[in-house]
């Protein structure tokens, strides 16, 4: 066995049913469904995870709070675990990727912005931006040592989810493991799903992929 970085989306928001670029924290809260889907990815984690230690990780955004917590008490009882014998250790720089002048913007316009920024970003475009917001060096400039932390600490045994966003998801993802540029350009990423890397004690940009979304690598 290896140790596993798990980097799972929030569950759904209000933002998200309005289709705005909610991008700065603290962000929307979660919808009704979005909590389920929390819940749910719990137990589904639970079995995915098996006899191996297990961390909870999250952004300071509200949304991915309130996604860890419901996924680590619904992990606990899956597991027959004690309630709050899982910690959740809240971390900066892990949120999404800023959306600039577009932020809480659901102009067709906007997400086409943000479209062109997300192809550039998994290309490895330096400019690549939505106007006014973060370029790709701003994000692992910020996101990467966060992981590179995580990684150093992983154990054989034991796998961190880390409850983040799914731009930021994708593009980090991405550039850790050399993944296809198009793959993750287009490799939408849902509510609650997540992608799995095993660090493998390399360096980050060769670590291994196994998992994005529901496909097994």
């Amino acid at each position: 066995m290896t140790g596993r970085i798990i980097l799972l989306r929030h569950g759904q928001t209000h933002s998200n049913v309005s289709r705005l670029l909610d991008t700065r924290p603290p962000g929307a809260e979660l919808t009704d469904l979005g909590r389920n889907q929390a819940t749910e990815v719990g137990r589904e984690l639970a079995g995915f995870v098996g006899d191996r230690e297990v961390e909870f990780k999250c952004s300071i955004a509200l949304r991915a709070q309130q996604t860890a917590t419901l996924a680590a008490r619904a992990f606990e009882q899956e597991r027959n675990l004690p309630r709050f014998s899982i910690p959740i250790d809240v971390i900066p720089n892990v949120q999404e990727i800023f959306a600039g002048d577009w932020e809480l913007d659901a102009s067709e316009a906007a997400h086409r912005s943000h479209d062109s920024a997300m192809r550039g970003w998994c290309y490895g475009d330096s400019q690549a931006a939505m106007e006014g917001g973060e370029r790709l060096q701003d994000v692992l400039s910020r996101f990467q040592p966060a992981l590179e932390e995580i990684a150093a600490q992983l154990a054989d045994d034991r796998d961190v989810i880390l409850v983040s966003h799914g731009a930021a998801i994708r593009v980090v993802t991405k550039h850790a493991t050399g993944a296809d540029a198009d793959f993750a350009y287009t490799g939408y990423m849902p509510n609650c799903r997540f992608t799995v890397m095993e660090p493998r004690g390399k360096k980050f940009g060769e670590w291994t992929l196994t998992r994005w979304a529901d496909i097994e690598l």
